[in-house]
């Protein structure tokens, strides 16, 4: 007795075939979940390198002036090692208690056009800060 076996053998290959792209989907979900990780934790370890540091730049476009809420800014966020920075004659250098912090001192909404002092090797030693008429 001759017995037909192309349709046990079509669902055995369509099986097969659903099988292979289930492993090929999870393999590709896999492979994005640990590219995207990898870029995350290449990003948080560049936050936390403390040898990397934050160089001043004005948030408008144009003019290379700052206003006095930046200026506040950035006082508020000198660490030991920063270079100190005058403001209008004022000195400022770290540690800075930000309850001593007056801001009083600086208009919030006055332009300050900076100025980088800089050693020989390029290291920036200090920031003047002067109000713009």
């Amino acid at each position: 007795m001759l017995v037909d076996y192309a349709p046990r053998t079509m669902m055995e290959i369509s099986v097969a075939f659903l099988a292979f792209l289930l492993a090929a989907g999870t393999g590709l979900l896999l492979f994005q979940n640990g590219a995207s990780l990898n870029t995350l934790a290449y990003i948080s370890s560049q936050a936390e390198d403390r040898s990397l540091h934050q160089t001043v730049s004005p948030l408008q476009s144009g003019d290379g002036t700052m206003n006095g809420a930046e200026v506040l800014h950035m006082l508020a966020r000198l660490e030991d090692g920063d270079a100190e920075m005058i403001v209008d004659g004022v000195r400022y250098a770290a540690p800075i208690e930000r309850g001593q912090l007056r801001a009083t001192g600086i208009p919030l909404l006055a332009k300050y056009l900076p100025d980088y002092e800089r050693d020989a090797d390029g290291h920036l030693l200090r920031l003047l800060l002067r109000r713009v008429p």
